[in-house]
């Protein structure tokens, strides 16, 4: 049970927003389930999810650990955290990654296991919000073998379909059995295009060399052109995103082929796109995409994890508020669990809080593309207030430290130039040319290596 009188203080503290036919949302991403967490199948390792050539966690706690993927009472107690503050959302939307982060050398995961564990999660969700739409995105772990998400049918993709889209329709269902990938109506107006962008990643040899797989960039194109033409806006959910890395500037998702497109493809369809909502880094940022006179036209949300996994962020999940008429986006919340304090003080349930309200600690009117645009203006100032909020924001309260030089290059191109060539130049004109490594503020690669996950990195 969650801390009713708790949470009626925290609701009752919430400022009062006062907009006109606005309506809320849940995001909910990077759920990552463990069911190993305290009894992993390989001995002293406290979860599977442990990143290879990682020391084990001295103190494990109850409700999780920074070096392991969450058990399942940290996932059930987020859900019905959302449910104590909003048990009526418009709908919910999911980033995708419910299955954990494990090596598919050493444990005898199958593509039944992946099927298993996203049901475990959907219907915690359908059981606390009965009647709640939910759409869903799928993950880069939430195929086995990871990554390697085909661009053809699959039981993967047939199983899933009918877990998540039975009552959205054939044509939904279509496409996701044949890519991963669907759209399906939100409310009157507004619709949902769910991508399956572990197509254009990278690590997935499965599609190296497609210009598009899955033909999923024409069919996207298709479905934004039928929405002008029906005068409906578009939200576009998905897992791995455009753009790179704000604290890893080696790491870029996309292919770069595939980021140029998908870029060119926003610029062409601005004015159906009211919002754009990714995953997969597990950290809280946004990424800014302008017309070709320089106009910001659209923005890339970010948002962090349920998981804590390698020390990158308190478990976290986010409210948006928007205008129901036009889906325009007005406001996000985001919310968080401490999980030290948590486990520190053994508490019977997470002590879930507002971290941040975007109008109100980053003092814009919304968070529409020209007032983010604002607010990625106000991070470039010496010294920036803002900046210190994001930057504590990123990584959902945990401390990294300060962030400087190199570091702050970092964050500053990442949320300014999606393109690859773009950030660059901006890398190049802010510390005057391409480092190979970071000794700290930045996880950089070399970083990583000497944790010993370079190859276990999501």
């Amino acid at each position: 049970m969650w801390r009713r009188c708790a949470w009626l203080a925290v609701v009752a503290a919430l400022p009062v927003l006062v907009l006109a036919d606005t309506g809320r949302f849940w995001f909910i991403t990077d759920i990552h389930y463990d069911p190993s967490y305290l009894r992993s199948h390989q001995p002293g390792r406290v979860c599977d999810s442990l990143g290879p050539g990682m020391d084990p966690p001295e103190n494990p706690g109850p409700w999780g650990d920074h070096d392991c993927d969450p058990p399942w009472r940290t996932i059930n107690s987020s859900v019905y955290a959302m449910k104590a503050i909003d048990p009526n959302p418009d709908f919910i939307l999911r980033g995708g990654d419910d299955v954990p982060h494990v090596d598919r050398a050493s444990l005898n995961y199958t593509a039944r296991t992946v099927v298993t564990l996203l049901s475990n999660v959907t219907q915690l969700l359908e059981e606390v919000f009965p009647g709640v739409p939910v759409y869903s995105s799928l993950g880069n772990h939430d195929y086995w073998i990871k990554n390697q998400l085909p661009d053809t049918p699959n039981d993967v993709y047939n199983d899933v379909a009918t877990l998540w889209l039975s009552g959205s329709g054939q044509d939904a269902m279509d496409t996701f059995r044949r890519g991963g990938y669907y759209s399906a109506p939100l409310r009157p107006g507004l619709r949902v295009i769910g991508l399956n962008t572990n197509l254009f990643y990278g690590r997935n040899l499965v599609t190296e060399g497609e210009d598009d797989p899955a033909g999923q960039f024409a069919w996207l194109e298709q479905q934004l052109e039928q929405a002008r033409g029906n005068m409906e806006k578009v939200y576009i959910i998905g897992h791995v995103p455009p753009g790179t890395h704000e604290r890893i500037y080696t790491k870029r998702d996309f292919r770069p082929n595939h980021n140029k497109r998908y870029i060119a493809i926003v610029r062409k369809y601005a004015d159906v796109i009211s919002g754009q909502m990714f995953a997969h880094e597990h950290f809280d940022t946004f990424r800014m995409i302008y017309d070709e006179q320089g106009a910001p036209i659209s923005t890339v949300f970010l948002s962090p994890a349920i998981t804590p996994w390698m020390r990158r962020n308190n478990p976290a999940f986010r409210q948006y508020v928007y205008e129901r008429t036009t889906g325009e986006l007005q406001d996000y919340l985001q919310y968080y669990a401490n999980l030290t304090q948590a486990n520190r003080l053994q508490l019977t349930d997470l002590d879930w809080q507002l971290e941040y309200q975007a109008t109100v600690d980053y003092g814009i009117p919304d968070v529409t593309p020209v007032s983010m645009e604002m607010l990625r203006n106000s991070l470039n100032e010496v010294p920036s207030d803002a900046f210190d909020k994001y930057y504590k924001h990123n990584s959902v309260g945990l401390d990294y430290g300060s962030c400087v030089e190199d570091c702050r290059a970092a964050q500053l191109c990442s949320t300014y130039r999606v393109d690859y060539d773009e950030y660059d130049a901006c890398w190049q004109a802010r510390v005057g040319g391409v480092k190979c490594h970071r000794a700290d503020g930045v996880l950089t690669v070399l970083a990583l290596a000497v944790m010993g996950v370079v190859r276990h990195l999501v």
